[in-house]
């Protein structure tokens, strides 16, 4: 994995002492694979305690940590809690709800998009009076999602076998931008012409997710 990778002042990253930055780096090489599979087992979890010079237990919080936040090295800051500032960790509720609106509403035949899923979350998060979660939050959650398990429940289990390896498994994503999800959405706008300014259409916006680090 490249040493190169972006400092972002809104993450925090540029007030990071250089050790602590590649302590967390080095964590994401090896923790963020095992946090895109939907189990865990001992065996894996102790090779990368050996690797990292941790416990099981403290590769399971860092798994953890891995799944609940947004995407990024700092997620694996060392001395950090999952959930601090710039994590993009949500409130439990909020967290709730988008966990039941994917399961009810976006893992459906309908395949609703990114836009019209974020519309329903923002609905009930007003109705619980709830913070509304900005889309690319919602997004980071939606990329979050094992691939098979998307397809399946949007395409159908035919359309989910395309994904599966020789083994049944499909391959480990290990570097920033080796798999990216695409996710067009119809912009809740209208263009016009420029000279005679008469209606044209709904531009569509298209975001790109980076898997391993959640970006977009």
């Amino acid at each position: 994995m490249a040493t190169d990778t972006p400092r972002i002042p809104e993450q925090g990253v540029a007030t990071l002492p250089d050790e602590a930055w590649e302590r967390a780096r080095r964590r994401a090489e090896i923790i963020s694979p095992l946090a895109q599979s939907e189990t865990v087992g001992h065996e894996a979890a102790d090779m990368a305690a050996q690797a990292l010079g941790l416990s099981r237990r403290q590769v399971y919080v860092l798994i953890r940590r891995a799944r609940q936040g947004s995407g990024l090295v700092t997620d694996l800051v060392p001395g950090q809690s999952g959930g601090g500032k710039g994590k993009g960790r949500l409130p439990e509720p909020v967290e709730r709800v988008i966990h039941e609106l994917l399961q009810k509403r976006f893992l459906t035949k309908q395949k609703r998009s990114l836009a019209a899923f974020h519309r329903e979350v923002t609905q009930v998060c007003k109705a619980q009076k709830l913070r509304v979660p900005a889309r690319n939050t919602v997004a980071l959650r939606i990329a979050s999602l094992d691939p098979r398990k998307v397809i399946r429940r949007r395409e159908g289990q035919d359309a989910a076998r395309d994904l599966q390896g020789v083994g049944g498994e499909p391959p480990a994503v290990t570097a920033p931008l080796e798999q990216v999800q695409i996710d067009h959405t119809v912009i809740d706008l209208i263009v016009v012409d420029d000279r005679d300014r008469q209606p044209i259409g709904r531009p569509y916006l298209t975001l790109a997710i980076d898997v391993f680090t959640g970006t977009t």
